[in-house]
């Protein structure tokens, strides 16, 4: 009961501002129209993110939003057929008049803000670097996951537990030093098998974003390699009352998928409401040396959000977020014995959220948002070790947060954003051991009922000294966290025949029953500067830190391949980065590069010893490491609906204790694509992903081979079914069948193999 009642606590602030609205005095009119021609676009969705209110173009490309409050206000613009835009603009009174330019969709987006990173600035002139899929983008990729997606990223590569089981690792850092969210709510859970990224169906996103630098300034502990945030859709307020509604169907050779997904939305003055669901069946991977064992996966999602219009421009959002597999085989995990079968009988993320939006309180202060959610993730495991012994972890994951962030503009040049958050995860974990042949099961907590308390406060100003020239983001964070377990006993209970066992033989005190405090501050400062109209450059230095989890605490995991136990005692990892980058835009090529050095001190790692007389791995404070590498990525309009894409990444990893390479660190990676807008032919995708050879593996891994595979891909202009229109995609994945291995990859048994050629193809249809 103390999560439900402490999501109602943290909820009532928003009932307590429901202000007088401002006075609306200005009027921002616009067009949007095509780069090439200045040709009008009709049917553009044009929508302000500080209030939802959203219009779609007329006829001749043109919009207006009345009655706005004079001030600071961002603008997106979106179509089927042309790349997005975003704008940050200050309007006076009594309004603005606005071109907003868009190029067909093969090309990427001209501007676009980061939401994650609290910043007006957009991601060309911004000093952090960050990367984003948009939702042009992400229609246009099959991917099961959304890691798959977020991988297509210069520096993020795909790490994989299953076929359904993905995660990402950012410029070298993996998952336990990545903050993963959904919609500003962290997914907190076990990171020894990964899956929470994939309790998110990619329909019903509205765009990835990725930072690519510490970031515990933005997100507090964890944050050491940066973060992945994924938005998710809402349907916007309009000036009318509308419904819309999209459905689609998706098929796939590989594993023979079947994907369904529906949602529909309905958009007035006052309300705005969105629901949808989706379905998911897919057998064994195929791959070209065979099937992947135990690789099938079911999973289904259900999504309900609700605007509602308060006072003024004054908006409440409501939704729930429910993602559930089942019978999902976990092909890999490196805590599972090479020999044993594990399969997630259950996987579940449930999540119930608040948001209050009060835009333009005064000219000072032009937005203030506040958070609140409840987020369960309940992961149910099976692992058959033998035919007599089956253990059977299962845990609840329960998040509960609230934050509060405020913009303000103290001078024309200066945006302020200031905040502060609170967290709470409380874990209940749990494993039967069951021996068949003694009738025996062995009762056992991996992890002691445990809980850990973050708050923090922050903020981070955007200062343009120069406007359109230099700007400058300052940035400073103080946390303070408590974690408490109860005392463990191990085992918790034993019965034999069914009959328990008192006094339980064996018990012993596993962790003593405590509560440790940490604080922690961190800082950030970067700089960029536009020296000419086709040259830019940027420098951030930024410190992370990274408070042990409650599992790295408190482990006792036994599944078969080795003992892992966890330590109290652990301190938090610290970390520092430099990044500087530099862009360079000419006609139609745009090249931006980045290179980056992250200093780490204290890394947790795991170590041999002994516990209880039994060889394990403990987790300890190690040392120092360092990573070091950089990015470099081009865009070239070859003809105005033809553009040429490649990125190429390279990271490197050092531990400096033990000098020795860092494991799990991919190899250098490359990526290019061609794509075309052929009008009525469609879009067509020829796209190359390529490896080379991992030469530097870290303790405990072994060289991997490098690897080349080609995709293609094809998309139909839309189709006009009455008031209707529909898309047909689809494209082939591996298209010569080539056998490789992902390096981040950690599948057992004989076949360890990436998909094979997958022919996939989906049809959607939306009615607007």
């Amino acid at each position: 009961m103390r999560s439900p009642r402490a999501f109602l606590a943290a909820s009532l602030p928003l009932l307590l501002l429901l202000a007088v609205a401002p006075l609306h005095a200005a009027t921002l009119r616009g067009r949007v129209v095509a780069h090439d021609g200045g040709a009008p676009i009709a049917g553009a969705l044009v929508r302000l993110a500080e209030t939802g209110a959203s219009v779609r173009t007329a006829a001749d490309g043109g919009f207006t939003f009345e009655r706005l409050a004079p001030g600071r206000w961002t603008l997106a613009v979106r179509h089927v057929a042309w790349s997005g835009e975003a704008r940050a603009l200050v309007l006076d009174e009594p309004g603005a008049d606005l071109v907003l330019a868009l190029r067909p969709a093969v090309h990427p987006a001209d501007e676009v803000i980061v939401e994650s990173a609290r910043t007006s600035f957009t991601l060309r002139h911004a000093p952090w670097p960050a990367g984003v899929r948009t939702t042009e983008q992400l229609a246009g990729r099959t991917a099961v996951t959304p890691a798959e997606q977020a991988a297509a990223l210069p520096g993020v590569a795909l790490v994989r537990d299953g076929a359904w089981q993905t995660n990402v690792s950012i410029r070298g850092m993996g998952r336990a030093s990545i903050v993963s969210l959904v919609d500003h709510t962290r997914i907190e859970t076990a990171q020894d098998l990964a899956g929470a990224l994939s309790l998110v169906n990619d329909a019903d996103l509205e765009r990835i974003e990725v930072m690519k630098t510490p970031g515990s300034v933005l997100f507090g502990t964890g944050a050491l390699g940066g973060a992945i945030q994924l938005i998710t859709r809402r349907a916007p307020f309009g000036s009318a009352t509308a419904w819309s509604g999209a459905w689609s169907e998706g098929v796939s050779s590989v594993d023979e998928g079947v994907a369904h997904h529906a949602s529909l939305e309905r958009s007035a003055a006052r309300t705005a409401l969105r629901l949808s669901g989706s379905y998911r069946d897919a057998g064994l991977t195929a791959t070209p040396r065979g099937d992947l064992p135990n690789s099938q996966y079911t999973d289904w999602s259900g999504n309900a959000s609700l605007g509602v219009r308060t006072r003024g421009e004054q908006s409440l959002f409501a939704s729930w977020q429910r993602s559930q597999a089942e019978h999902t085989g976990i092909t890999g995990g490196t805590p599972i014995a090479a020999t044993a079968t594990a399969t997630y009988r259950l996987a579940r993320r449930e999540r119930f959220a608040l948001e209050y939006l009060l835009p333009h309180l005064s000219r000072a202060l032009p937005m203030l948002t506040l958070r609140a959610a409840h987020q369960d993730v309940v992961r149910n495991v099976e692992i058959v070790q033998s035919p007599t012994v089956t253990v059977t972890p299962h845990a609840t994951h329960r998040t509960t947060n609230a934050q509060v962030e405020a913009r303000l503009q103290p001078s024309p040049r200066h945006l302020l954003t200031v905040g502060a958050e609170a967290w709470q995860r409380v874990l209940d974990s749990r494993r039967e051991r069951r021996l068949s042949a003694q009738d025996r099961v062995i009762g056992e907590r991996p992890v002691p009922h445990a809980s850990h308390t973050s708050a923090g406060a922050f903020a981070q100003d955007d200062w343009s000294p120069l406007p359109d020239r230099v700007r400058v983001t300052l940035g400073a964070r103080a946390d303070w966290s408590r974690t408490r377990n109860d005392r463990t006993l191990n085992p918790e209970w034993v019965t034999v025949a069914g009959v328990p066992q008192v006094p339980v033989p064996g018990q012993v005190e596993l962790w003593p029953a405590n509560v440790v405090h940490d604080a922690s501050w961190d800082a950030s400062a970067g700089l960029h500067v536009q020296a000419t109209g086709h040259v830019g450059a940027r420098v951030l230095v930024a410190s992370a830190y990274r408070t042990p989890s409650l599992e790295e605490r408190f482990q006792f995991l036994d599944l078969g391949s080795s003992l892992r136990v966890g330590n109290p005692a652990l301190a938090p990892e610290r970390g520092l980065t430099v990044n500087t980058g530099v862009r360079l835009e000419a006609g139609g090529t745009a090249l931006d590069a980045d290179v980056f050095f992250n200093s780490l001190a204290d890394r947790v790692a795991e170590e041999p010893g002994t516990f209880e007389g039994r060889a394990a791995f403990v987790k300890r404070n190690i040392g120092r490491a360092r990573l070091y590498g950089g990015e470099l990525s081009l865009e070239q309009r070859l003809a105005e609906r033809v553009a040429l894409s490649a990125s190429l990444a390279q990271v490197r990893g050092e531990d400096l204790t033990a000098h020795t390479e860092l494991a799990q660190v991919a190899p250098l990676s490359a990526r290019g694509a061609i794509e075309a807008d052929a009008r009525r032919a469609g879009t067509w995708r020829l796209e190359c992903v390529a490896s080379r050879a991992q030469r530097h593996p870290g303790p405990g891994e072994t060289l991997t081979a490098g690897w080349t595979a080609w995709n293609a891909a094809w998309s139909s202009a839309p189709v006009a079914l009455g008031r209707a229109r529909a898309h047909l995609r689809c494209g082939v994945d591996n298209v010569f069948d080539r056998a490789y291995r992902q390096h981040l990859s950690t599948l057992r048994g004989v076949v360890k193999l990436e998909p094979g050629r997958n022919v996939h193809a989906s049809l959607s249809v939306e009615l607007p």
